[in-house]
C-alpha cells in the first residue's frame, strides 16, 4: 500500500536555470553547464549562421567557431542585457568577418526572403517561384557589404526593429537604419539593372 501511494505522489519536474543562472554556474566553473548551454543555444545559432550565410557546411562550421568564442569570452557577458541578444551579436560578428574573408560569393545568402512579390495573377505577367526569388536574392545581394546585408537580413527576414540591431551590433540605431537604406537603394539598383522584368514588383510590394 505504501508503496502504491508514493507512486501516486504527483513529481514536480525539474526546472531549468534561466541563461543567467546557467552562465553564472559556468563561471563557478562547472563544466556540464556549458554543455548544457550549447545544446539549448545550437538550434538557434545554427539557425542565424545559416540565414547570413546560406550553405549548411559553413553554418555548422561557424556554429562550432561561435561556440569556441562563447567560452573564451564569457568572462565578458553583462548580465544586465539579455544573453541572447550577446548571442546574436557574437554570431553576426562571426559571420560578417567569414564573409568579408571569403574569396567567392558563390554561397551567398539562401533565404526565402520576399524581395518580390509571389503572383498567380496572369496579369502580372511573370510568376515568381521561391527558388527564383532566392537565385535573385543570391545574385543582386553580392553587391552589399557584409554588414549591409547582416542588416538586411535581421530587419527584412527576422523583423527585429532597429533599435534591437543597434544593439546587438553595437552601433548606433541612425547607422542600422542608413545601412538599412543603403541596403535597399543598392538591391533595388542591381534589380532594375539585372532583372528589369521584376523591377515593377518590387515597386508594388
Amino acid at each position: 500500500m505504501g508503496a502504491e501511494l508514493r507512486l501516486m505522489v504527483p513529481t514536480t519536474p525539474a526546472i531549468e536555470p534561466d541563461d543567467r543562472k546557467l552562465v553564472e554556474t559556468i563561471r563557478s566553473g562547472d563544466p556540464d553547464a556549458f554543455e548544457t548551454l550549447v545544446r539549448r543555444k545550437t538550434q538557434k545559432v545554427y539557425a542565424l549562421c545559416y540565414r547570413v550565410i546560406g550553405n549548411p557546411e559553413d553554418a555548422r562550421d561557424i556554429s562550432q567557431l561561435v561556440f569556441i568564442k562563447l567560452w573564451e569570452n564569457l568572462g565578458k557577458y553583462d548580465s544586465a542585457y539579455a544573453f541572447d541578444t550577446w548571442l546574436y551579436r557574437m554570431v553576426t560578428n562571426v559571420a560578417i568577418d567569414f564573409m568579408r574573408n571569403r574569396q567567392s560569393r558563390d554561397n551567398a545568402v539562401n533565404s526565402n526572403l520576399r524581395l518580390v512579390k509571389t503572383s498567380t495573377d496572369p496579369e502580372q505577367g511573370v510568376i515568381v517561384q521561391r527558388k527564383e526569388v532566392e537565385s535573385i536574392f543570391n545574385d543582386i545581394s553580392s553587391a552589399l557589404s557584409p554588414k549591409q546585408k547582416t542588416i538586411f537580413i535581421m530587419r527584412e527576414m527576422d523583423d527585429l526593429p532597429s533599435a534591437e540591431i543597434a544593439k546587438v551590433l553595437g552601433c548606433r540605431e541612425s547607422t542600422v537604419r542608413n545601412h538599412l537604406f543603403n541596403a535597399r537603394k543598392v538591391m533595388q539598383e542591381q534589380l532594375r539593372q539585372r532583372y528589369p522584368e521584376y523591377a515593377q514588383l518590387w515597386r508594388n510590394r
